[in-house]
Order: C-alpha cells, then structure tokens, then sequence
C-alpha cells in the first residue's frame, strides 16, 4: 500500500477498487461502517465509502467555459471599473513586514482591509491548525446500536499502523510530537454524555460556535518543498481574506443576487433511523438571496496544501455530507445519466483553489439510500484546479474574475451544468 494519502494514491476507478479491496470496503456501504471518525482524522475506510476521484490542473489549465462558467472576461472589465481596484492589483505583489506597515500609505480603497490581511498572511508566524470541520455521533453508544441492527462483526478498517515512514515518527517522538498526538485524541474522544439522536438526514444548520480541535498535518515524504512557508497564524486571517474578497468584489455590482458568508453552515449525514453519522461544518458559503440555497462552500487552511494533503479527504467528507443533506433534484429516468456539478472555493495561505465536484444521480441515490439493494458503480469527481497566488496580480485578478462570474451566473438562477 502506497505512503501517500489516498485522494493522491488513487488516479482512477481500478486504483480505487486495489485500494477498496485493501481495506475490506469494496462493495460495502457508506451506512455500512461499524464507525465514522472526524474529517481531519477520517479513516481510509470510511473515505472510500465515500468513492472519491481526486483530478488535479494548474490554475493556467482552468477552462470557464468547459465548467459552464460564462462571462468571465465580462467580469474581468466590471472589475476593472471598481474603484480601487487597480490600485490593489499594484499593490498586492509587495511585501511589506507587519512592523513597517502602518500607515498605509496607498490610496486602496475598499481594499485595503484585504491588501492587509493578505500582508499578514503571507508574513505569519508559524502555528497550529486547530480547525475540525466535522464531528460524529458519539462511538460508543452509535456502535452498539448499529452492531445491534447489523447483527454481524464490523467491516474491518485496517490502517497502517504509521502511514509515514519511521524516521520521521521517531522525529517527532523527539519534538513532543507523539505526546501531542495522544494528547489530541483524548480531547477528541467523544463524551457519552453527548445526544445521539439527530434530525434527518436532509437538515442542515448554521454552526456560530463550533467545537475545534487539532488538525492533521503530517507531510507528504515524496513531496519536496517549493519555498519554506510557514502556517499562517490564525485560520481566521486566512477566511477573512477569501471571504472578504468575494464580497467586496460582488457587493456593488449589478445582478448579483447572493451573499458570501463566514457562517459555518452544518451538514449532517444521517443513517434511517436519523442516527447522525457525521457531521460537516464549513468555513463559509454562498447562498441565493431569494431563497438562502446554497451554490458553493468554502474551506480553508493556515497551510500549504502540499503539506497537508489530507484536506482533501476532509473536502470530500463535506462535499458528500452537502449531497447528502441538500440532495439535487433528480428525475426518474436512467439515474447513471444525470449529472451535477458543485463548487467548493479553497485557500490554504496564500494559495487559492478551485474545486469543481461532478458526480450523477447515482451517487446521490447512493448517498441518500441506506439498505440500496445494487452496488453504486458511480464515483464522486473532485476536480482540483490551482493555484492562484494572492501575491500574484495576475492570477489574483483572474481569480477574482472567476469568482464574480460564478457569482453572477447562479444569481440568475443558472446551474454550471
């Protein structure tokens, strides 16, 4: 079994049943696991459940068009107009030191606040991740109510018992890092005093005062380092600035219909009997002004995505907890023959990402189905586009025209398929 985390170890579908096979999970349910773990700490089991492709292009191979995204060069002109604009765009490639920033002495506008966020981003400290954008129902009593209703032994999850090389464990035994390991995982040990029953399935929340925990952050040992960045910080700085820029860049221009947001909207994941299997919370979203439906989720990380490659599993866990509880409108016809398309907006420090999701109506029927007689032969497409450099003129300006056009379209009322 490959080292590398699953969403990178698996290319295609026959990578994806080696893998399945390997894990004992190759025709089993996503509501047939004997347990459900976090999103920052979810198991290579319950991620195949989940029957995820990962496809990755740089920021330069991204194609609006070929995603239905029109208008892109429309929106470039529109923010061309903004005042400010410009002005930020000259200014976003210097690097100014926090201590020598103030004042600001450039005329940007509305755009100063971010044009300093993304100095401080850039420049930050190093930190933790304490971000955990997905709790579960409590094992203890979940696992015996299932074992009851199964009535057989759990699907077995084996796990390498170190997925990184020995080396770097004894590293960070020497750091501390083990202690701080276990140290993680007794505060994530679920309390049975916590309720166990939830509301169906198809409910989803706005969380304004989520548990947090440590994140995982072990790196990829094939992956050799561009450039020596540190983590940011604080998280927080790091949403303030994507979420910040998307609004300021849509809040003045006509058509816009939508409202992006840093509310933390929950998604539960719910077996029949409403037995919350896990839950996903975001770091923000898009929603319709008329009718609060969310377009797009957003998710980010005070780190290099390289170096945490098991953001990806996290984003897959939300992605498919968002299906789930928020199902697309399906038409009783061949299911294997409809297709949708979501959006999940990435920033992982000074790094924007762009996540187009496809899968069919038989993945949602397999997301949504406990007890589905057929085997799903359908798969979850995460099409991973980026990066777009908050430090870069161009691509933040391609970005940002990226984003408005988006914007734009489902504030018509349009769907990118």
């Amino acid at each position: 079994m490959s080292l590398l985390p699953l969403p990178i170890t698996i290319a295609d579908r026959a990578d994806w049943n080696d893998c399945a096979q390997e894990y004992g999970v190759k025709g089993v349910s996503i509501y047939d696991l004997a347990e459900y773990d976090s999103a920052s700490k979810i198991n290579n089991a319950q991620y195949l459940s989940l029957r995820a492709l990962w496809i990755f292009a740089h920021d330069t191979e991204f194609d609006p068009q070929k995603w239905g995204i029109q208008g892109v060069e429309a929106a470039r002109e529109t923010l061309g107009k903004l005042k400010g604009w410009k002005s930020f765009l000259e200014a976003v490639s210097l690097e100014v030191p926090p201590d020598k920033i103030h004042p600001i002495e450039r005329d940007l506008g509305r755009f100063e606040l971010i044009w300093y966020y993304g100095q401080l981003i850039r420049w930050a400290p190093s930190a933790t991740d304490t971000e955990e954008n997905i709790n579960v129902t409590p094992w203890s009593e979940r696992l015996r109510e299932r074992k009851a209703q199964l009535g057989s032994e759990p699907v077995s999850q084996r796990n390498p018992p170190h997925p990184y090389p020995v080396h770097l464990m004894e590293c960070l035994k020497t750091l501390g890092g083990e202690e701080e390991e276990q140290a993680k995982e007794e505060r994530e040990r679920p309390s049975s005093s916590q309720s166990q029953r939830q509301e169906s399935s198809g409910t989803s929340r706005i969380d304004m005062d989520p548990e947090t925990d440590s994140d995982d952050s072990n790196l990829d040992p094939s992956y050799e380092e561009r450039k020596d960045f540190p983590r940011a910080s604080d998280e927080t700085m790091v949403n303030a600035f994507l979420l910040g820029l998307a609004s300021l860049i849509t809040l003045s221009i006509e058509g816009v219909e939508a409202h992006w947001t840093p509310e933390r909207k929950g998604y539960k994941f719910c077996d029949e009997n409403g037995i919350k299997l896990y839950e996903a919370r975001t770091d923000g979203h898009l929603y319709l002004s008329n009718n609060g439906k969310t377009m797009a989720i957003v998710e980010v990380k005070p780190v290099l995505r390289d170096e945490s490659p098991r953001v990806m599993m996290q984003e897959t866990a939300q992605m498919a907890a968002w299906i789930h509880a928020e199902q697309d409108l399906i038409q009783p016809d061949d299911l294997s023959e409809q297709r949708f398309r979501r959006l999940l907006w990435s920033m992982n420090r000074h790094e924007l990402y762009i996540m187009i999701a496809e899968y069919t109506a038989d993945y949602v029927d397999y997301l949504t189905t406990p007890g589905r007689q057929s085997q799903c032969e359908s798969f979850l497409t995460m099409n991973q586009f980026g990066p777009w450099d908050i430090g870069s003129p161009t691509e933040i300006a391609d970005f940002a025209a990226i984003l408005l056009a988006v914007t734009l379209r489902f504030s018509r009322g349009l769907p990118l398929i």
